[in-house]
């Protein structure tokens, strides 16, 4: 019921305070569903506890997870898993059209439009679309003007990244 949701709300599964514990550890927390958990620092809801104890860690800067490789620290278990491939080579994401393997599924989702052509990032501006999203937020400052990236040595602006970073090196004369 919503008044025992309400009332679980101070319960250890949704505090949102105090160490951070994983959710795979317990199975209460897996089971506890329903409530509606907002982040005290900004706008984040989910109905999952865990997924909150988790969001947490943006805003606390925890980082439980420890490669044992090379020590660098992940704030959840399936990036050290993502990490730990490039230690090991592991790419187990196989493209079924061609030779190519992935360490990240995702990467292979994006790999696969080169085959198929699909391009589902639809500018609603105009008639473009493009195969990854990060191309259509490009593709929007052309639309909104917005040029965020600045050169540090000039007053010149750019609206990508690329085109900054190629300004740049014209600079280098001036830099020796």
């Amino acid at each position: 019921s919503e008044k025992q949701c309400l009332s679980m709300l101070s319960c250890s599964l949704c505090a949102a305070s105090g160490s951070l514990i994983d959710p795979a550890t317990t199975p209460a927390e897996k089971s506890h569903r329903g409530c509606r958990h907002q982040c005290s620092f900004c706008d984040y809801v989910t109905e999952y506890s865990f997924d909150l104890k988790k969001h947490l860690r943006v805003h606390t800067g925890e980082r439980p997870y420890q490669c044992h490789l090379c020590h660098n620290n992940f704030a959840v278990r399936s990036t050290l898993n993502k990490h730990l491939r490039t230690h090991t080579g592991e790419r187990p994401f196989k493209c079924h059209c061609c030779p190519q393997s992935f360490r990240q599924r995702s990467v292979l989702i994006d790999h696969l439009r080169t085959h198929t052509g699909e391009r589902p990032y639809q500018c609603h501006l105009c008639p473009k679309s493009f195969r990854h999203r990060c191309a259509l937020t490009d593709h929007l400052r052309t639309h909104t003007g917005e040029r965020p990236y600045k050169c540090h040595l000039c007053a010149k602006s750019f609206s990508q990244k690329c085109n900054r970073n190629a300004h740049m090196r014209t600079h280098i004369g001036e830099l020796q």
